[in-house]
């Protein structure tokens, strides 16, 4: 019986879905024209059966058949019945002796109405199981349908406002009615945005909602209000609200019209609104994880910085202490190649705790936006000229070679930072290079971009730690080396430098070793423009 009633459904979809659109009053009278027109076209089958010479029980199986659709067709068992009664008295009026008349001559007849008439209701009784077989097997797929559509228009929102905007357009278009989201502002809602099935905006306009208070219930219970429910049941909306949390994210009124909702249109509304609620849900639970994956990452930037100054500091802090007590007391009785050393030292190891404070304090105020860029046309050229005059001192231990552009490598920048940058990619290379390494720095022109690189051929850098480098107090390999002081703060200096100024930096392997460090920045004209 399963079987084949989807198979029936198939065929009288189109007709069942009509009828279900068509309003109360209107409903009736299209079932009682249904109703009169299959008795009529039965009974003219009836009157070609009978000329053809056909027995009786081929006309009564006609009307059987007819109050079989009737019961199909039309939503009221009282139709039925009539539809029963006036087969048996067509049958008798048209086909029984004498014919045209209510009278039936012969005591076979009334044995006959009676099976007739049994037989009909029974069958009618059949056709109104299988039409509400279809009915739900048809809202079952529907509902399925609306269900995987909202799910799947859902599942790409990143934002709780863009879900309940798609929310209260979904509800609209299924619903085909005036849906208004409320939106939640701590305590209370308020009406954010309305919706249309077209998609358009209403000419009633938000101004003219006279039922906040519904909404407001709707919010602070956490349950539906207004019409059908007992908060508010004579209110012209349903008022539902969205999200598992006190207070929910937010409420959507469905605006009743001239119609009230049907309970399938109900079951469609709840069925968008738990999509809606799961995917909240699912944002919230997103935003939580990746709240806690960035504590997580705080805690551990933290104990880096703990970590490298408690380390990275003994190692100057103990030898600038350590010659100034050598100088104190020893006190002339030493000589001034000797005293020379140990002042250069004590001056070398102060310069790098402050170029270091320098470094932590500008990457500080880069990040929180508490740093202007001071930005005028200048020649990398020129950048990289004056950073040359501030670079580490042991770059004489190196090769250093400058390929200056061949183009017109003019840029809008910050100098002093971006001379910063330069010192820090060529102190880089000093330092973590043997002496008599080569350093080359690059400048070249490419389209609307100017590029500059710093390569050296030392010992590179391992490809797991390359991701790495330019992370806030990131180590090469993790390790701490008394003979090396870094806090790892250089290399993420330049990086937040660069994109500060729209630009991007890279690290690449050389040939056959060592690194380059190759960074963009946009290209400009005389004028100040961007070039295109």
């Amino acid at each position: 019986m399963r079987h084949e009633s989807v198979i029936q459904s198939g065929h009288l979809s189109s007709i069942v879905e009509f009828r279900e659109r068509l309003s109360c009053g209107t409903r009736h009278v299209v079932d009682a024209i249904v109703m009169v027109g299959l008795l009529v076209v039965a009974t003219a089958v009836g009157i070609g059966f009978d000329s053809l010479g056909m027995g009786a029980a081929s006309i009564v199986v006609v009307y059987v058949l007819s109050v079989q659709l009737v019961a199909l067709f039309t939503n009221s068992r009282l139709l039925s019945v009539i539809s029963t009664a006036l087969s048996v008295l067509a049958f008798n009026y048209f086909f029984t002796s004498p014919r045209l008349s209510f009278a039936a001559w012969g005591s076979q007849y009334p044995g006959e109405f009676i099976v007739m008439c049994i037989v009909a209701f029974v069958s009618s009784e059949l056709s109104v199981e299988l039409r509400q077989r279809i009915r739900g097997e048809q809202e079952t797929s529907r509902l399925l349908r609306v269900l995987l559509e909202t799910d799947h228009m859902l599942q790409g929102l990143e934002g709780p406002t863009e879900v309940l905007e798609a929310t209260g357009a979904q509800l609209a278009k299924l619903l085909d009615r005036d849906v208004v989201w409320y939106e939640s502002t701590g305590e209370k809602v308020e009406p954010r945005r309305s919706f249309t099935p077209a998609g358009e905006s209403p000419a009633w306009g938000l101004d003219v909602l006279t039922e906040p208070s519904v909404a407001m219930c709707a919010f602070e219970n956490g349950e539906p209000a207004g019409e059908g429910t007992p908060r508010f049941s004579s209110a012209s909306g349903l008022y539902l609200p969205v999200g598992d949390k006190r207070p929910p994210e937010g409420v959507m009124g469905i605006l009743m019209g001239d119609r009230p909702l049907e309970p399938n249109e109900r079951s469609v509304a709840s069925a968008v609104i738990g999509e809606a609620t799961l995917a909240l849900g699912r944002i919230r639970a997103l935003r939580e994880r990746e709240e806690a994956q960035m504590s997580a990452e705080k805690e551990r930037l933290r104990a880096n910085l703990l970590r490298s100054i408690s380390h990275d500091l003994r190692t100057p802090l103990t030898s600038i202490i350590g010659s100034a007590d050598i100088l104190l007391d020893r006190d002339g009785s030493l000589g001034v190649t000797e005293s020379r050393r140990l002042l250069e030292g004590v001056r070398s190891d102060a310069a790098w705790l402050s170029e270091t404070v320098e470094n932590l304090l500008a990457i500080t105020r880069l990040e929180n936006g508490g740093m202007r860029l001071n930005t005028s046309l200048e020649l990398m050229d020129d950048v990289v000229e004056e950073a040359l005059r501030h670079v580490d001192r042991r770059v004489s231990e190196h090769s250093l070679v400058v390929e200056p552009s061949d183009g017109d490598c003019l840029v809008d920048v910050d100098a002093r930072l971006m001379v910063q940058v330069i010192v820090n990619l060529v102190n880089n290379a000093v330092k973590y290079t043997p002496a008599g390494s080569h350093i080359t720095i690059a400048l070249r022109r490419d389209g609307s971009w100017v590029k500059t690189s710093v390569s050296d051929d030392g010992p590179g850098i391992p490809p797991g730690d390359r991701d790495g480098v330019f992370d806030t107090f990131y180590t090469v390999g993790h390790g701490l080396a008394d003979g090396r002081r870094s806090f790892g703060l250089g290399l993420s200096l330049c990086k937040s430098i660069v994109e500060a100024h729209g630009g991007s930096i890279r690290l690449d392997s050389a040939r056959p070793h060592g690194c380059v460090f190759t960074f963009t920045l946009p290209a400009r004209d005389l004028s100040g423009g961007e070039c295109r």
